[in-house]
């Protein structure tokens, strides 16, 4: 007869977890988010602001020194999705490889949630809130492509600090066989392209290969450029069960870059071995905020 593997080591599959977090949820930071737990333990609603362009006034007048009160904008976000990847192995499954079926589902679980929210995110950059476009098809994609963002955003007086760029692998194909970006040679990011296929860095923009869904709407956006103030996301750690009322295991993991926590849940129910991956979280924007943003649209 078969033997049984023992359970795979929680603190262990914590561990995974965290190195495909810390891996796969780096476009969050492209945002302004709110992930840490200092976010507000009560309630369905998280606000939080971003800094409004300030005008500036003739002193000469003394009724102009009085201090402006537009300094901050404020965005609700409604935390209103809890999801998550529930995976579940009989006792037979468990037989032949329990750490190898763990181990395989843990990247994608998280790639989902990550990804979920992102989607979520980018969802919002339609022409309604994000009035301002590019468009440029992937053959046409390089460093002047992005130059071009980078003077949109700066003739609308957009900071420059954080500044992202979302783009599929089709546009960063583009920037990586720009002969000025290979040109660039004699330092270790000028090799980068040739090297790794990626571009970290142009033009004042933090390049971001993203392969996950990026919701085309009615322009047909391909990618995004924009100062994290234009989009906002919100998570909260969710509550774990109360102590002495649940047989099963309770892990939150965060990830330290960009303070995104994904609760996991380990338990057996005598028949299936059941592991919970999830989050709680919500996305917003406004007309304002969306107008530090500029979506790359396709012909």
């Amino acid at each position: 007869m078969a033997n049984t593997t023992a359970p795979v080591n929680v603190d262990r599959l914590s561990e995974l977890t965290l190195e495909v977090l810390t891996t796969v949820g780096v476009p969050l930071q492209a945002f302004t988010t709110d992930l840490s737990s200092s976010v507000a333990q009560r309630g369905d609603v998280v606000s939080t602001r971003y800094a409004d362009v300030p005008s500036t006034k003739d002193f000469s007048v003394a009724a102009n020194r009085q201090p402006d009160d537009r300094d901050l904008a404020e965005i609700k976000v409604t935390l209103d999705q809890y999801k998550g990847v529930p995976i579940g192995f009989t006792d037979l499954e468990r037989s032949y490889t329990d750490h190898e079926l763990i181990q395989y589902w843990i990247e994608p679980s998280i790639s989902a949630i990550v990804e979920n929210i992102i989607s979520d995110a980018l969802t919002l950059a339609d022409a309604t809130n994000v009035t301002n476009s590019k468009t440029v098809t992937a053959s046409a994609f390089d460093a002047d492509e992005v130059a071009d963002l980078a003077e949109g955003l700066s003739t609308r007086k957009v900071s420059r600090a954080g500044r992202a760029m979302i783009v599929p692998p089709s546009y960063m194909a583009g920037l990586v066989k720009d002969a000025k970006v290979t040109a660039a040679s004699d330092n270790v990011e000028g090799r980068r392209p040739l090297q790794e296929s990626a571009v970290a860095r142009l033009h004042g923009f933090d390049i971001y290969e993203y392969n996950g869904s990026i919701p085309a709407n009615s322009r047909n956006m391909t990618g995004l450029a924009l100062q994290p103030q234009a989009i906002c996301i919100a998570a909260r750690q969710i509550a774990a069960p109360q102590e002495g009322t649940w047989y099963g295991t309770v892990q939150t993991i965060t990830d330290p870059n960009s303070g995104l926590s994904i609760q996991m849940r380990a338990f057996y129910d005598d028949v299936i071995q059941r592991y919970e991956f999830s989050s709680l979280w919500g996305v917003n924007t406004d007309s304002e905020a969306g107008k530090k943003a500029t979506a790359i649209v396709s012909a």
